[in-house]
């Protein structure tokens, strides 16, 4: 793997825990894990009666790429609902499958994961917390 890989914005990112740990009930929650390296990413929201966002917290015991991945949902979250995360997990998802430009707005720190483009074997890391957000609000 390159350096390019774990560029300094990307290091950072995996350093931030200030939307570590869990939150208080009431939450939607989800837990997911990769199989091939045993990354673990659990994601929890708090939402409103409309299904908005309005708290985000992970626990995740994961890669850097994961890390960083993870601290950008939690840190990014708040406004959104479903149909927003799975339109952001399908932007990221075709960035890194089909070379397609990174998330614009407010989910643009996704483009940090460019270089992962090149290493098939770890666009899952890049999409776990996605997943796991997906899956927390599909409850």
């Amino acid at each position: 793997m390159t350096d390019d890989l774990y560029a300094k914005e990307l290091l950072r990112w995996a350093a931030d825990v200030s939307h570590a740990g869990h939150l208080p009930e009431p939450k939607r929650a989800a837990i997911v894990n990769n199989a091939m390296c045993g990354d673990k990413v659990t994601i929890e929201f708090a939402v409103d009666p409309t299904h908005e966002i309005t708290d985000c917290r992970h626990d995740t015991k994961a890669c850097v790429l994961t890390q960083a991945s993870a601290a950008i949902v939690a840190a990014k979250a708040i406004g959104e609902d479903a149909e927003g995360f799975a339109h952001v997990k399908a932007q990221v998802t075709a960035m890194l499958r089909e070379g397609a430009a990174a998330p614009a707005g407010k989910w643009s720190a996704y483009e940090i994961f460019a270089p992962v483009r090149e290493h098939k074997s770890r666009h899952t890391c890049v999409l776990l917390p996605l997943e796991a957000a997906e899956k927390a609000l599909a409850t």
